[in-house]
């Protein structure tokens, strides 16, 4: 998904509260939080029809041992899952050729109040106007497995680059106000010129934390913490 650039204007906060509500009727906490940080990062959801949605989650290959961890969850909790699939494909960002692991969900019906929080009337990925609401310390790691980058003193960056400055804006909102710690924008070029909006957070403020995720964190992903 390419990045866009302008306001909130999609996003419909009654909507939201409804939704979220829905969620929390049909989906123990946990599971809900581990999409939502997902949604947060890499995942994708698509509407079908009126009624369902579908999800599909994608890693690089490097990274099989997470999307399988991923996979299993689902099954787990009795969600509906295609077969696992293996993709080669060019990133034009950065113009380089990627190798990946991939699967979607059916379209279910408990997935359609996702699609309602993450997508714009035009199936645009938005970030809900609530997302402090739902960004728990499950949300928050997963969210990181998926988009978190090592900084090498000792911080991290969270890799936005598909969201507007709006958005990553009112994403370092809900993150500063929920855990109190230091975020900034930091702009990033990609090879085309185009720039990306992504959000660090402070080596201090990460430390911070770190107690609150490591029990969430996939064990392959626990570097990104500087463990």
């Amino acid at each position: 998904m390419s990045a866009r650039f302008g306001t909130l204007e999609n996003h419909n906060n009654k909507n939201n509260i409804s939704n979220a509500n829905i969620i929390n009727n049909i989906l123990n906490n946990d599971f809900k939080s581990i999409l939502i940080g997902s949604l947060l990062g890499d995942a994708h959801i698509r509407k079908f029809k009126e009624d369902k949605a579908f999800i599909t989650f994608e890693q690089t290959i490097e990274h099989k041992d997470y999307i399988m961890f991923i996979y299993n969850k689902l099954k787990e909790n009795s969600i509906s899952l295609y077969d696992i699939k293996y993709y080669t494909r060019k990133d034009y960002r950065y113009n380089s050729i990627n190798k990946s692991i991939y699967f979607k969900t059916y379209n279910l019906e408990l997935l359609k109040p996702f699609a309602n929080m993450f997508l714009s009337e035009k199936n645009h990925k938005i970030i809900p106007l609530d997302i402090e609401c739902h960004l728990d310390p499950i949300a928050l790691a997963y969210w990181i497995c998926d988009d978190g980058q090592l900084v090498k003193n000792g911080g991290i960056t969270l890799c936005t680059d598909n969201y507007t400055l709006t958005e990553v804006e009112l994403l370092i909102k809900a993150l500063v106000n929920k855990y109190n710690i230091k975020c900034t924008i930091h702009n990033k070029k990609s090879k085309t010129d185009r720039i990306y909006y992504r959000i660090y957070i402070s080596k201090s403020s990460l430390d911070n934390i770190k107690s609150l995720l490591i029990p969430h964190m996939h064990v392959s992903f626990l570097y990104k913490l500087h463990l």
